[in-house]
């Protein structure tokens, strides 16, 4: 996985950076306040810190080598975008839609992703760390290079996936809903196998 290219210049808070539209080289903070802020933002090589974007009205976020901590992007719509070599830690992510968007060498440790929506996405080389996905769902993903590492998928939906190789093992998937390919050459662990077996109407004798 290529780790995020930053070189930052300056510090600054997010209000001023929304307003002299600055979004290249620059490490963003929190500041109170709310901007009516219409257009797409592509942050490039930026570290944001501890912001809440669902209070800005941006059309489209694009992050491209980027390290994001602890920042609320619950109920957003992330469509039709690419993401390139950026981390994600500790965020809230809440029911966010993404649909139709490209992930590359992206990095999510400790998020909250309930409810969010994946679909019609391509993942390379992504790996979720200690993530949240209780209720979401995943429809038509393609993956190379697909990670999880002790996640909570509780009741999640999985439909017409390619997880090839994708280790599931020391994660929780609890009450999932799938189909035969999204399962298709898992690695799982022994309670695992018997749960989904279950779900296919297979019986398995121990």
């Amino acid at each position: 996985m290529k780790k995020p290219i930053i070189k930052i210049y300056e510090e600054i808070d997010i209000i001023k950076s929304l307003n002299d539209e600055l979004f290249c080289n620059l490490k963003i903070i929190d500041k109170d306040g709310i901007v009516n802020y219409k257009n797409e933002v592509l942050f490039d090589s930026c570290e944001l810190i501890k912001i809440d974007f669902t209070k800005y009205k941006i059309k489209k976020l694009e992050f491209i080598d980027c390290i994001i901590k602890n920042c609320d992007f619950s109920n957003l719509e992330f469509e039709e975008l690419t993401f390139k070599r950026c981390q994600f830690i500790n965020c809230k992510m809440v029911g966010v839609n993404f649909i139709n968007t490209s992930l590359s060498d992206i990095y999510f440790e400790n998020c909250i992703l309930a409810y969010s929506n994946f679909a019609n996405n391509k993942f390379k080389d992504i790996e979720f760390v200690r993530c949240d996905f209780v209720d979401s769902r995943f429809f038509d993903i393609e993956s190379s290079k697909l990670k999880f590492e002790n996640c909570n998928f509780a009741k999640c939906q999985f439909y017409n996936n390619d997880f090839a190789n994708v280790d599931f093992s020391d994660s929780n998937i609890d009450n999932i809903t799938t189909d035969l390919k999204s399962i298709k050459k898992v690695i799982v662990n022994q309670d695992q196998a018997i749960s989904l077996a279950t779900l296919l109407d297979i019986t398995v004798k121990i």
